[in-house]
């Protein structure tokens, strides 16, 4: 009874994060600064919460139904600059509520999240500057999610450009920052880096005419005086540096677009595989890992590079560095590799890999690896049972490699009805291979894992299912080992 408490707690919870997780991918700030806030809102206005009131709780959803009430400010309409408004408006948010679950074993459960309420909530006796639409329901209610709406004190800058509009020119501008953004390994201690490209050249383009600046120190760059309508904007940038594609962006009558590019250090390492009878090899991955990588490390970082049908590859977008290459640096699926570990030029351990040093924007050519002999396929048997010998049917079975023991590798395979499997591993890598079940009671079960050396006859295993969940030996001190 405990137990299925316990199990039920859990998946309550696990939902509960899940539901959480799903809430908060959906909210998103939008960032237009108020030159573009403006012109995308239906209605915006000063005004005053003079109330904030419920609806009752109702049900809504297509295929996942969830309770909702709706929040209710209760607005005194002060200013208003677009759209048309009586002297009182209400924003409406829905918000999700503790919502009745039943569990697929007929368990009933609450689902919630605190996470959900991607509307901007007002406090009553606020003055807010609004940039809202209408709602879809027609009855002249407005609807605000996270954008521009700020109480009125923080909103200057809007105001400035608001009250403002009518004296302009009825043109437009193009503005923004173009920043190098290069993503470092792990355990470099380096930071990603976003920093100011500068005296870059920018040309945003209309139908009939171009027009041309460039950043300044900080990166940013500007083109006013731009008639309403569709422009692109393209950045000229060095060959060191990826290139972007160009940014098209609706320039508003009196209003603007935000534009930030971004482009990275375009180190690049490239050449040919072959198989070890000197054929090119296609569609195998290649790993760029640290020259400077910890050696304790069962699964280090990587760059990857997938090469063609003629077999070449290219690393891109690296950035300066010391690095090794080689085959099945981290962990990957047997099934697509059926190689052993071995670095740049045919080297079994990393001390005595090449090191590639890669400076900023530096491209190395024509590296051509020679891959290691295939593996040989080997077969794997035995059986899973219980601890009184009773064949446990339909359990799971499936192997890792011990050089990465946190991963599985390749497909699991299921247990005949007497408990036997048959899996296949290859020659040359030891394995341990690990057998579970689920029961029932919904408990997950699990065998102490048996290692198999890199070769050899093992002869028939037998895999006794006695632990729950991960708490075996080897499943805490191998298969999960702690990282420094």
């Amino acid at each position: 009874m405990i137990s299925q408490s316990i199990t039920r707690l859990l998946v309550a919870i696990i939902l509960g994060v899940i539901y959480s997780l799903v809430a908060r991918g959906s909210c998103s700030m939008d960032p237009s600064p108020p030159c573009t806030a403006f012109w995308n809102s239906e209605v915006v206005f000063t005004g005053t919460v003079i109330q904030t009131t419920y609806s009752d709780i109702y049900e809504a959803g297509d295929k996942e139904k969830w309770n909702y009430q709706d929040r209710i400010a209760h607005f005194a309409v002060d200013e208003m600059f677009r759209g048309s408004l009586g002297g009182q408006v209400k924003v409406v948010a829905p918000v999700n509520q503790v919502t009745p679950y039943v569990l697929p074993d007929g368990t009933r459960v609450s689902k919630s999240t605190s996470v959900a309420d991607c509307w901007y909530k007002f406090n009553d006796g606020g003055r807010y500057l609004v940039y809202a639409s209408f709602s879809d329901d027609g009855d002249g209610t407005l609807r605000v999610r996270f954008n521009r709406t700020r109480p009125v004190k923080d909103a200057s800058e809007d105001l400035r450009y608001i009250r403002g509009i009518h004296q302009a020119k009825p043109l437009g501008r193009v503005y923004g920052v173009i920043k190098l953004f290069d993503h470092y390994l792990k355990k470099t201690d380096q930071p990603p880096v976003r920093r100011p490209v500068a005296n870059i050249g920018i040309v945003v383009k209309s139908l009939d005419r171009n027009y041309q600046t460039s950043t300044d120190a900080e990166g940013r760059f500007e083109v006013a005086d731009l008639p309403p309508g569709d422009y692109e904007i393209e950045a000229l940038l060095p060959p060191e540096q990826t290139a972007i594609t160009p940014a098209k962006v609706k320039v508003p009558e009196r209003g603007c677009a935000e534009v930030n590019l971004y482009t990275s250090s375009d180190g690049r390492i490239g050449g040919t595989v072959f198989d070890d009878q000197g054929r090119p090899l296609p569609k195998i991955r290649l790993d760029l890992a640290l020259a400077d990588q910890d050696q304790g490390d069962p699964n280090p970082e990587v760059y990857r590079a997938y090469a063609d049908d003629e077999g070449r590859y290219e690393f891109k977008s690296i950035p300066e560095g010391r690095y090794v290459m080689g085959i099945r640096l981290d962990v990957i699926s047997q099934q697509d590799n059926p190689y052993p570990r071995t670095y740049y030029p045919s080297a079994l351990k990393l001390a005595d890999a090449k090191v590639f040093e890669l400076k900023p924007g530096q491209r190395i050519e024509n590296i051509d690896f020679v891959m290691p002999s295939r593996l040989a396929e080997r077969t794997i048997e035995g059986e899973v049972v219980w601890p009184d010998g009773r064949p446990v049917a339909g359990a799971s079975v499936r192997l890792r490699i011990t050089e990465y023991p946190m991963f599985a590798d390749g497909k699991s395979v299921l247990c005949d009805a007497m408990g036997r499997f048959s899996i296949n591993g290859f020659e040359g890598l030891s394995y341990l291979v690990i057998a579970w079940v689920n029961t029932e009671e919904g408990r997950q079960m699990h065998a102490e894992p048996i290692e198999v050396a890199s070769k050899g006859d093992i002869g028939k295993l037998k895999l006794v299912v006695t632990h729950q969940g991960g708490s075996c030996e080897r499943c805490q001190l191998r298969l999960w080992p702690r990282r420094k």
